[in-house]
């Protein structure tokens, strides 16, 4: 739905066009995710995990992040006001200043999302999140056909649609928890949650860097038609990580409920980090060999130079897809910290390998530094698996023989 929203921006803004959408909506979205507390990832870990209950998580985290909804929507404003034009060259004050109406919506919303991840309840979760990409979808498709399509108009819609999806997502959180709860016991629920939330926020927040850096210093060092071609290699590689985000939702919740099963859990952990990498694997050799036709059929000959770049994102975007598997076993072991120590150390390589080659390389570089420090990622993660839990890298890389057998069971079941 995401990817469907930038191809009709950039097959009717061009590269510059498309590069503005994304960057105005960068700062919300980090916003969203500085000043959510970490509380998505704690409610996950202690409802599944039976330590809490959903309504104690709700109250507090609905009056936590009504605090954190005006702190950060002040922050962002300030910001913009006073170093938009340094930040976000080449992007106009209006733009950024409207995109800024989704953080508000969107903060709560991730923190409701998290509440039916925690219940496992995945009926409720997907409308959770499928609701605002599809409404925005519609609305820009809308433009389309009536041909009014402007930049500031289509982020109106995106940001409409997020408080439609709100209002959605708390529909569906009251038929498991009344809204309007007093919640005499937040503070003790937040006291708990904000030990482990916080390192956990950290460390998202650092992965949440890491995933969009590399677009903020394209556009900072060689301007928005620039990060408007990064955009679409961009979106298109993170198809891939569809598969390893869908699995990490389901995984969590389900590795904190084996918190006293060690065994389960290790074993689950690496069939799932294996399934993932080979299955992801399988989808980037496709859209490796249908890269740069496929960029020309959805967005235009004007956005050829992103077949590239997209090109030298896949493999780091492959080998992501494991070491997310397994960040999310340490953070259902309560290791979270562990997560936040190594997000700072790639942090810190994507930062310096962008900065030495976006000036000489473009969105080239770009994509060559990302995929370096999401190697990196999993290499260390590989390492810490063998060290803390003495499981051995190829248990999370290498099919087994009973791999085969249950693929074999599967293709059967399927053809019956």
């Amino acid at each position: 739905m995401q990817l469907g929203q930038v191809l009709i921006v950039a097959r009717l803004l061009g590269p510059e066009g498309a590069g503005v959408f994304a960057i105005a909506l960068l700062l919300p979205t980090m916003l969203s995710q500085l000043f959510n507390l970490g509380l998505n990832s704690a409610n996950v870990y202690l409802i599944a995990s039976r330590q809490f209950l959903l309504e104690e998580a709700w109250t507090a985290s609905r009056d936590a992040m009504a605090v954190m909804g005006l702190v950060g929507l002040s922050v962002g404003v300030v910001v913009i006001l006073n170093w938009g034009e340094t930040l976000f060259p080449g992007i106009a004050q209006t733009v950024l200043l409207s995109a800024m109406l989704i953080y508000p919506t969107s903060l709560i919303a991730g923190v409701v999302a998290g509440l039916f991840q925690s219940l496992q309840d995945f009926r409720a979760f997907n409308l959770t999140v499928l609701v605002q990409p599809t409404l925005a979808l519609l609305g820009i498709t809308v433009l389309w056909i009536f041909n009014d399509v402007d930049l500031v108009t289509v982020i109106h819609i995106v940001v409409v649609s997020h408080a439609l999806a709100l209002s959605v997502a708390l529909l569906l959180l009251s038929r498991k928890t009344p809204l309007a709860a007093s919640g005499a016991s937040r503070m003790t629920y937040l006291r708990v949650a904000l030990v482990y939330g916080l390192k956990a926020h950290l460390a998202n927040l650092l992965s949440f860097l890491n995933y969009r850096l590399d677009l903020f210093l394209v556009n900072l060092i060689a301007g928005p038609a620039s990060a408007g071609l990064y955009t679409v290699a961009v979106r298109l590689a993170e198809q891939l990580w569809m598969i390893s985000q869908a699995v990490s939702t389901v995984i969590f919740p389900r590795l904190s409920a084996m918190l006293d099963d060690k065994i389960s859990r290790d074993y689950f952990t690496a069939m799932t980090a294996r399934c993932v990498l080979w299955i992801t694997l399988a989808a980037a050799t496709v859209l490796s060999l249908t890269a740069s036709p496929l960029i020309v059929l959805l967005f235009g000959a004007d956005f050829q130079d992103a077949a590239f770049a997209l090109l030298l994102l896949i493999p780091g975007i492959v080998l992501y897809s494991c070491a997310r598997v397994l960040a999310n076993s340490f953070a259902a072991s309560g290791r979270v910290g562990i997560n936040l120590w190594l997000s700072i150390a790639v942090l810190i390589v994507n930062t310096v390998a962008n900065l030495a080659l976006i000036p000489k390389f473009g969105i080239a570089g770009a994509a060559a530094a990302t995929t370096l420090a999401y190697c990196l990622t999993l290499v260390v993660y590989l390492v810490l698996q063998q060290v803390i839990n003495k499981q051995h890298w190829h248990n999370f890389i290498l099919p087994t023989k009973v791999d085969l057998i249950r693929l074999r069971q599967f293709v059967k079941k399927g053809k019956t």
